[in-house]
């Protein structure tokens, strides 16, 4: 799996046990703008944009599937997630630590860069994240629309 976020180390912070997970979200997407960044893709290939909701504060990371396969099974490869629901950060930081060799490390650095910006949007409330790293509108509606598959959990 292909990286396409570089996550960030957090260290457990006391101001962040109120937050719990309370939903996760993750999108499907054909990979038209990664292809023209990286040749070796193919016209089958897709790519994943994860949310992870905590009081109404939303964490995002992107990455491209595993499988380039058109019957790759989204729910199946996301179900491992279900895990971190209604865990606080800093204990969802424990668990993804735990399970990283079980996981792989391409889920595992997807939940840990999500996590990692939703740290970073909790701690600046006052910016609204209404666009991804790429350019990818967050708006729930739209992002179903262009997307292949969507799990909500």
């Amino acid at each position: 799996m292909l990286k396409l976020a570089a996550p960030l180390t957090v260290s457990t912070e006391l101001s962040l046990i109120p937050y719990k997970i309370g939903s996760m979200e993750i999108y499907q997407f054909d990979c038209p703008q990664l292809k023209n960044r990286i040749p070796q893709l193919t016209s089958d290939c897709s790519c994943g944009l994860l949310k992870i909701s905590s009081s109404g504060i939303n964490g995002w990371a992107e990455c491209m599937l595993p499988s380039c396969d058109t019957k790759f099974d989204l729910v199946l490869w996301a179900s491992v997630f279900i895990k971190l629901k209604g865990l606080s950060i800093t204990d969802a930081f424990a668990l993804i630590n735990i399970k990283q060799q079980a996981w792989g490390t391409g889920r595992y650095e997807l939940v840990e860069t999500a996590l990692v910006n939703l740290v970073t949007q909790i701690h600046n409330q006052n910016a609204v994240q209404t666009t991804y790293a790429n350019g990818i509108i967050l708006e729930r509606s739209r992002l179903i629309e262009q997307s292949r598959s969507y799990f909500s959990f």
